[in-house]
């Protein structure tokens, strides 16, 4: 402060030297006393101006300007409450859906994964050419040749799922077990955060009986206790070493080149056994990550693969015909297929930002009429242009760190619910949080928001004409047309963007009823399903597995509101299943590698009842083939429609290559029955060719059992899990859930994304809404004497009301153009989001825009209408 004041000493002494040593010039040259110090002070200029201009590069007295802006600009706020509350809870909703979106975006496509250097980790997949698959899993016998014949990669792991039995220390829960290549954490550059984990030799045989518990494992089975590293737990009955608890943040859940994989409770080593060297005893079921050498590139990896691929192709033509490989950057894997949903609506709520940026901007330049005298006198009394920008610059960036501030709290609350929303089958989302870089990121978009809705309002107003203002009182000045242009503008442009939100919001709930709309193939409700996986320790041979599941399911149908019980290999709208080549005899032999590919579905008594797939042609499975393998098959219509083509399918031969890839080991099963198609994958996807065998032709140790009930499914649970217990006590009954749940969980992301945009839609079309009713608002009472006048002379109120809605009509059809032109080109991003309905769907587009311009016309007859009721009398008097 007392810096301040000696510097504002010393400008002053300098200037009154500079204008007494003009004075004196203008004495010696001839004039009088008088005339030489009015002349000096004339030619010299504005003083007050000149300070302020020197002030201006003065860093101390840059601050304490902008600090006294601050102040002025807090006391503006606070004297007009009404409007710092409207714009400040608009920016607040624009910022905090940014906020919030942009922490997802954060975590799941910008946030460093939690590897080692991993940028250099790529995942390895088959890529057949003829099935369109860019991302097969693997065979063991091609990863044990890409390891050996590659040169880019420094090291290669193994990954697969299995479902095991974890007994003792509690109740019998089935986990999901990564069996992983003992490398698989040194190559991730990942350390458990107890334990020694793995070593090279837990991948030799006889030393792979060690485990690594996940982080939310070890806390829930475990209770968190360090001491559980070294002691033994029984997984399928046999006793395994926990050798370390992996960190809370790891997790490893790829799985078919999609993330619809379970998450891992444990990983253990494998070994590969010999008959995983034989390529024609063992199918595809790996994935496979690497780490690139150093200096090594994508492309060049990419490159090197597949000329390994092609020498296979030639050593194994039966079995690696037509297979590549396809080299994908572990990033992209994560993200892939959430990156268009992600970036969608990211551009949503930047659009839901703009709109609320416009409004807000309305609000200043109608804000700014009422000051325009003020601001005409600051400019008279020496005040520069560049000092009102500021001024009213420094208000707008108050208002916008305000508005970020709450905005940052709503994004907090917005990013919850935002979780708590989210399909279950989405990402781990459990760590996205408000790190430095979303706070960053909420501050730039605060600032760029206070930037682009103030820098219009304080251009137009440090730019108003003096003399026009003083004279006219602003009314019909430049500046004044300015500002209704701007307003106008700002109109339209929300109108169009709400527009762009509601066409996209629109596309994705007619796909999404479309997708509904999907029969799956069969009837989802009033059934129950749950896993059982049997331990092979146990129940080490087919009889008995066979045993097991017979009493199993004979006992569950005889329970009271049980009305038929089933089992199958893997539950529809899932994903989950299982391919293999099939030849139908009747047809020319290909290589093993050109065979029609066919889903394999392994099934139990009275399956097709108990799901309500209806029989199209021939007859179901018999007792006899129920319970002893005679050799026959059931197709769906899918397969009968692409391979047997205008051919009788009842007593063809198939030779279906699931057991064994050499066919003098493969007895041909002959096609008993056609059924109708059932959607494996999903609703979105057609229903794929697939065969079905009885149990005893393909014994499994792991099924889905499927109870149809006369109530409530979940009501059943309790009774079916007391017959499982009188069988077997340590059996747990995994992955409880009416099939009605999984198939919600099957459509859970097509109605996320549509439920979030909806919202922003609705959010973008309020601000629309409001925002053309304060401009008609505004309007109306800025021209209340001119509509005074012309009720005065003759107007009828019916004209009055033609004339004000006229206006705002013109703005809203101008807006709705505006949008969909801008909807047509947002509409072709979300076509990879679509289901049946075409991105530039006509009814979509029109029904929207009708929906914009009936809420634009009724934003715009509430003050059209009061507009009619103004008082002549009162309007001539309205100044």
């Amino acid at each position: 402060m007392f810096r301040r004041e000696r510097l504002d000493q010393d400008l002053d002494e300098e200037l009154r030297a500079h204008l007494e040593m003009r004075a004196a010039d203008n004495l010696a040259a001839g004039m009088s006393p008088e005339q030489a110090r009015q002349e000096a002070q004339k030619r010299f200029g504005n003083t007050a101006l000149l300070k302020e201009d020197t002030r201006e590069v003065d860093i101390v007295g840059w601050l304490e300007e902008a600090a006294r802006d601050f102040r002025h600009a807090l006391r503006m706020l606070l004297r007009n409450p009404g409007f710092t509350v409207v714009a400040v809870l608009t920016l607040a909703l624009g910022i905090g859906a940014n906020t919030a979106i942009f922490s997802v975006i954060n975590s799941v496509l910008l946030h460093p994964l939690p590897y080692h250097d991993p940028d250099n980790l790529v995942m390895v997949w088959e890529s057949n050419s003829q099935h369109r698959n860019p991302h097969n899993t693997v065979s063991p016998p091609n990863f044990l040749d890409w390891q050996s014949r590659n040169t880019v990669f420094s090291s290669m792991a193994f990954v697969f799922d299995e479902r095991d039995n974890l007994t003792g220390n509690g109740e019998p829960q089935e986990v999901v077990v990564q069996d992983v290549s003992a490398s698989f954490f040194s190559l991730l550059g990942v350390d458990p955060i107890i334990g020694p984990g793995f070593t090279p030799e837990n991948g030799q045989p006889g030393h792979a009986n060690v485990v690594i518990l996940s982080y939310g494992l070890w806390k829930e089975r475990f209770a968190g206790d360090p001491a559980v590293v070294g002691k033994s737990i029984l997984l399928n009955g046999h006793p395994e070493t926990v050798v370390g608890v992996a960190p809370q943040n790891f997790n490893w859940f790829i799985k078919d080149g999609s993330l619809t994989g379970a998450k891992p409770q444990m990983w253990s080593p494998f070994v590969f056994p010999q008959s995983f060297h034989d390529h024609k005893q063992i199918g595809r079921f790996m994935t496979v990550v690497a780490r690139l050498h150093p200096g090594a590139t994508h492309s060049q990896a990419k490159t090197q693969m597949n000329a390994i691929a092609a020498r296979l192709e030639q050593e194994y033509s039966d079995f690696n015909g037509h297979w590549g490989v396809n080299v994908v950057p572990l990033r992209q894997q994560i993200s892939g297929d959430l990156r268009p949903a992600l970036l969608v609506l990211f551009g949503a709520v930047a659009f839901v930002l703009l709109i609320a940026c416009a409004n807000v901007s309305s609000l200043l330049l109608a804000r700014a009429a009422s000051r325009e005298r003020e601001m005409a006198i600051r400019t008279a009394i020496g005040a520069s242009r560049w000092r009102i920008a500021r001024q009213l610059l420094m208000e707008s960036l108050l208002l916008a760190l305000i508005g970020g501030g709450i905005g940052v709290a709503l994004a907090v609350w917005g990013t919850n619910a935002l979780l708590a929303a989210s399909p279950r089958n989405l990402l781990d989302l459990r760590f996205v949080s408000m790190d430095l870089h979303v706070l960053t990121f909420a501050l730039a978009a605060t600032l760029l928001a206070g930037l682009l809705f103030g820098f219009l309002p304080s251009y137009i107003s440090a730019h108003s004409r003096i003399s026009e203002t003083l004279k006219e009182g602003g009314r019909g000045s430049s500046s004044a047309n300015r500002r209704a242009f701007a307003r106008n503008a700002f109109v339209v442009a929300q109108l169009g963007l709400a527009l762009v939100l509601l066409t996209g919001s629109g596309l994705l709930i007619r796909s999404f009823v479309r997708l509904i709309g999907v029969d799956p193939g069969f009837d989802t409700g009033h059934l129950l399903t749950f896993k059982i996986a049997l331990p092979r320790s146990k129940y080490g041979t087919d009889p008995l597995r066979m045993a097991f599941f017979q009493q199993l399911l004979a006992r569950i149908s005889a329970v009271p509101g049980v009305r038929s019980a089933s089992m199958e290999s893997f539950p529809p709208l899932t994903g989950l299943g299982a391919a293999t080549g099939v030849h139908v005899l009747s047809q020319p032999s290909l290589a093993l590698s050109d065979l029609p590919v066919a889903n394999v579905g392994v099934v139990g008594p009275d399956y097709f009842a108990t799901m309500s797939i209806p029989l199209r042609v021939g007859r179901l499975f018999n007792a006899q083939e129920l319970a002893e393998e005679k050799h026959v098959t059931i197709i769906n219509q899918a397969f009968a429609d692409k391979y047997l083509h205008g051919v009788n399918p009842l007593g063809q031969k198939a030779a279906i290559y699931m057991k064994s890839f050499a066919e003098n080991e493969i007895q041909p099963s002959e096609i008993i029955g056609v059924v109708g198609d059932v959607h494996q994958i999903g609703l979105d996807t057609s229903p794929e060719p697939t065969v079905y065998w009885p149990h005893p032709e393909l014994v499994m140790s792991g099924m889905t059992i499927l109870v149809r009930t006369s109530n409530d499914p979940l009501a059943m649970v309790s009774a079916v899990r007391n017959e499982l217990q009188q069988i077997d006590p340590e059996l747990p009954m995994a992955a409880v859930a009416p099939m009605d749940q999984l198939l919600a969980d099957s459509l859970s992301r097509s109605r996320f994304t549509m439920l979030l945009l909806g919202i922003f839609a609705a959010v973008a079309l309020v601000l629309a809404a409001v925002g053309i009713y304060g401009l008609i608002a505004y309007s109306v009472t800025q021209r209340t004497q001119e509509l005074g006048i012309r009720i005065a002379l003759g107007a009828q109120r019916r004209d009055v009301l033609r004339l004000v809605l006229g206006q705002g009509t013109r703005l809203t059809l101008l807006g709705v153009t505006v949008g969909v032109l801008a909807g047509l080109g947002f509409a072709r991003l979300l076509s990879t989001l679509l289901f049946g309905v075409s991105a530039t769907d006509p009814l979509t587009f029109a029904c929207v825009a009708a929906l914009l311009g009936l809420v634009g016309l009724a934003a715009c007859y509430i003050p059209a209408r009061r507009a009619t009721r103004v008082d002549p009398i009162v309007a001539l008097r309205y100044e």
